[in-house]
């Protein structure tokens, strides 16, 4: 049962994972997102249920890397299958993306201010003890923390993105977090990828806005942090974007062979509003 991968890096760049011609006896499955050493549960194919065959898109792919999938396949009773065969891709990106992994159609292009550091912190919590009659002391720690006081500022052109942003880090009662992709660009920022950032304090700082201009500033200061659990996620395409995008059922199916061709119609999503 091998994967086919297709990707799209013309608007917010995605990877869609098509699984077909699954054993019969599938009935939910798992889709796992292997790049750079981690392993990711890919967000919307977690004991996903299926018939025959599975898509979905992946918009937390990270860029300019091998990045390897492959699917656990299970049964009616939630018993392991087996894995399919890997498949791998690399999208080759220049610009960072940002979005919110819960609306990931409010993705916004973002590039760097100039005036950052570049300072990455990843601290190890701990105390040096001096037991009595020692010269030195003993560290006592713990597991060290993944990235922490990170404070980067995206720059946006142009009202509509400078509002994903906004809506994007905590709006519309979405967790306040973002998924950071970093495009070739930008990669000399050695930050994790994807990097999912908390977005607790986020100020909005004019460029030339207020001379007529269109360039806004965003200040991000946050912790890296675990993104929601990837048994969230919001559909991109539903049932009504493809009952507004036909007239009748006839013409529906006059164009599509399988209902896995139906399901793969992601350029009608959003159609419904």
């Amino acid at each position: 049962m091998p994967i086919t991968l297709l990707s799209n890096v013309t608007e917010a760049p995605f990877v869609e994972v098509f699984i077909d011609d699954l054993v019969p006896e599938a009935a939910s499955v798992t889709v796992y997102r292997l790049a750079a050493g981690r392993e990711f549960q890919m967000r919307g194919a977690v004991r996903a249920a299926t018939a025959g065959a599975f898509t979905r898109i992946d918009f937390e792919v990270p860029f300019n890397t091998t990045v390897t999938y492959r699917a656990e396949l299970f049964d009616e009773a939630g018993v392991s299958l087996g894995f399919t065969d890997s498949a791998s891709i690399v999208l080759d990106v220049d610009e960072s993306w940002m979005h919110n992994p819960l609306d990931p159609a409010g993705g916004v292009r973002v590039f760097f201010a100039d005036d950052d550091g570049w300072s990455v912190t990843r601290p190890t919590p701990g105390v040096v003890s001096r037991p009595l009659g020692r010269s030195v002391g003993v560290v006592l720690s713990e597991p060290r923390y993944g990235v922490t006081g990170a404070r980067l500022t995206v720059r946006t052109s142009g009202d509509e993105d400078a509002d994903r942003v906004q809506a994007m880090v905590g709006g519309r009662g979405m967790p306040p977090v973002v998924c950071l992709r970093l495009g070739s660009a930008d990669q000399r920022l050695r930050l994790p990828q994807p990097l999912f950032l908390s977005t607790l304090t986020v100020a909005e700082m004019d460029m030339d806005h207020r001379w007529g201009g269109s360039e806004l500033a965003h200040r991000i200061e946050g912790d890296e942090v675990d993104p929601p659990i990837p048994g969230l996620f919001v559909p991109l395409l539903t049932a009504a974007d493809i009952n507004v995008s036909f007239a009748t059922a006839a013409v529906l199916n006059s164009g599509h062979l399988t209902a896995s061709d139906v399901n793969r119609r992601y350029d009608l999503a959003g159609a419904a509003g």
